[in-house]
């Protein structure tokens, strides 16, 4: 049974390993005492947090650090269009027998006023939109939030997970290690 779970793990392992995804990089937001650190988490070692500002790295000692907050990166807001402006309808209209362009169900085609009516209407529209959209996409959610009262190696493990330089290294045995001594205390 134990042997099955091992070459399950294993071949899950070598299969995500095969695939050689990029690494996703994450936010770390880092709370000590008197500042407020903010970049990509790049390392976690047993002394210091490392942080990539900007192209800087910064190092946050372990034991100065309250809280730590992870997020995504998002990608920047591009804006919606909803009406375009200006399209060339040259293919939906024709020609009829009394000279008048009509679509095919014989509707005429729209004139100079309805042609501003619907421009003002698009750009007011599609600015609202934007304006309601833009917030909404700027929230950026946490993913975890560890909170460190007193040093917790567990914890760190844990944000370690996040860095940029775990996921381009893994540590596969100490994983199975962890895995093999979670698995030892559950019974059948």
């Amino acid at each position: 049974m134990i042997k099955s779970i091992y070459f399950t793990l294993i071949f899950f392992f070598s299969l995500s390993l095969a695939k050689a995804q990029s690494v996703k990089p994450y936010i770390a937001i880092l709370k000590t005492q008197n500042e407020k650190y903010k970049g990509i988490l790049y390392k976690v070692d047993s002394v210091n947090v490392i942080l990539n500002h900007d192209g800087e790295f910064i190092t946050v000692p372990i034991n100065e650090i309250k809280t730590a907050q992870i997020r995504t990166i998002k990608k920047g807001y591009k804006g919606m269009s909803f009406i375009k402006i200006g399209e060339d309808r040259a293919e939906e209209y024709k020609m009829n027998a009394a000279g008048k362009m009509v679509d095919k169900w014989g509707k005429e085609e729209p004139g100079l006023r309805e042609d501003a009516a619907a421009t003002v209407f698009s750009v007011v529209f599609t600015a609202m939109a934007n304006a309601v959209a833009l917030p909404i996409h700027a929230i950026n959610p946490n993913l975890a939030r560890f909170n460190f009262n007193k040093i917790d190696k567990n914890k760190f493990n844990e944000l370690s997970y996040y860095s940029i330089y775990y996921r381009a290294n893994p540590n596969v045995l100490a994983e199975l290690h962890q895995l093999k001594s979670i698995s030892s205390t559950v019974k059948p």
